[in-house]
Parts: C-alpha cells; structure tokens; sequence
C-alpha cells in the first residue's frame, strides 16, 4: 500500500478521509475505466466499409452502398479462393438444396464438399460433391461417385461457379437495388468481427445464375460486409424451385484467399 493512502481511526488523530494521492489515484481509475467503457461501446463505429476510404471509388467523400458492393464483388473476383456455407431451416415442400459447405478454388475453378437436401423425395444428408473441369461430381450412397448428375438437373448451383467474376455471386451484389444501411453488428468467429448489413432486393435474372431454379422475379437479401469490404454473408428470400414455398438462404464466407488442390474422383 502506498505511503500516505492509508485510513485509519480517530484514535490516531488522522483523518478518516482518503488522501490528496488517494483521491487523485482515484479519479485517474474512473476516468481510464469511462474511456475504455466509451470504446467498448462505440467498438467498430470507425470499422464500417462506408467510412473506409479505399472503397470510395469516385474519391467523392460519400461512400454509397453500391460502392461498397463494388469493392466486395472486386475482392471475391481476385480471391484464391473461399471456404463457404449454405443453409435453410426452411421446407419448400419439394425437392430442394438445404444445406452445402465446401471449399471454391478460383484458377482453375473448382468446388470440394458436401451437400444435403431432398432428390426425388428422398432426404439426402452430407453428399459428398467435386467441381472440377465443368463436370460436377457426386458421392451417391451404394452407387459410389458418379458425373451422370448435372447441376440444372437437380436445381442447384454448380458450386465452382459461385465466385465467378462473370455468373456468380459479386454479380448478385452489384446488380441489387435500393439498398439501405444497417447498424453495425458483431459476427464471426467469437463475435470478433464488426459487420454491416445492407438490405435491399436483388434481380432474378442474377439469382437465376447462381440457383437457376429461381422463378421470383426479384428477391429481398441482406448482405454483411466486413470494415475492409469483405462479403461476410448473404441472406436471401424467394421462391427458389418450381411450384415451391419460399426459403430463405443463408451464405456465409468463412475464409478468404484459400488454396487447395482439387481433382476428379479417380
């Protein structure tokens, strides 16, 4: 304990009051713990793509949504590649696409992972699937793996596609309309990451590109970008599959510029 700190009785004849020191130790303490509290709770206000300089592209000191799908479309096209998910917890009523993970490689495109859904009214769960070389493989129980599936077919996505520059997902960015700013939120692994959502609509004849089955002719989506304009996830709403219910689908990047070898089933 410091000399000069301490409090006694009025035996002693010292005052019950805390020292000069003592007091100035304290408001030192409470204004460091009102700082750090004023940071945790503006945490990530400076971490918004709408505040990051590099994103305004015509240098016009006004980041706009658009700009910001922009720059996340850009990042996705010059990407290795990505580790991704793909889920619904909701139930169209026919054959569908339920749940994908998996890695995309970029050059030459390529997909590795597993799928899950409902083919033929058969529920079918953890797949597993190879996109290599326009030919798309499937690891059919008893049967074994086979290229005889094409992705039209089965109303999915060819899943090596989904980052391409000129049919996949950036282009569902890009080409959405009305989209509005949300409050930031923490996401990620351990809430670690500020993200923004962007809600707005994005046209069917984009989504179609990605799930070809789509039939809506525009679809509401909310996308969540990181502070540096990367696409964190993508959730959208529709009518997905031929005389079905809507879904919603949630589209989570989990990582960036990944490398991985991928080649056909031998």
């Amino acid at each position: 304990m410091c000399q000069g700190d301490v409090m006694t009785t009025g035996r002693t004849g010292m005052s019950h009051r805390p020292t000069r020191r003592a007091r100035r130790l304290a408001a030192g303490v409470l204004t460091g713990f009102l700082a750090l509290s004023a940071l945790s709770a503006c945490s990530g206000d400076d971490e918004s793509p709408t505040k990051n300089d590099k994103i305004d592209a015509d240098d016009d000191g006004d980041i706009t949504p658009a700009e910001v799908m922009t720059a996340a479309k850009a990042i996705l096209d010059e990407t290795s590649g990505v580790a991704v998910t793909l889920e619904t917890g909701d139930d169209p009523g026919v054959d569908y696409l339920s749940a994908a993970s998996g890695t995309i490689v970029a050059d030459p495109s390529a997909f590795e992972g597993s799928v899950s859904g409902r083919v033929s009214g058969f529920e079918a769960s953890g797949i597993s699937v190879v996109s290599v070389d326009g030919t798309l493989w499937v690891d059919v129980p008893i049967v074994g793996w086979t290229d005889e599936y094409q992705p039209e077919d089965l109303c999915a996505p060819d899943p090596a596609l989904l980052i391409d520059p000129e049919t996949g997902v950036g282009n569902v960015l890009t080409s959405s309309e009305d989209l509005e700013e949300g409050d930031g939120e923490r996401g990620g692994t351990d809430n670690k990451l500020v993200l923004t959502p962007f809600t707005g609509t994005a046209p069917g004849d984009a989504i179609r590109e990605i799930l070809p089955c789509a039939e809506d002719d525009s679809y509401d989506v909310t996308y969540r970008v990181d502070g540096d304009g990367r696409l964190f996830s993508v959730q959208m709403t529709g009518s997905f599959f031929p005389d079905a219910d809507e879904v919603t689908y949630n589209i989570e990047v989990t990582d960036y510029d990944v490398t991985k070898d991928i080649s056909a089933p031998r």
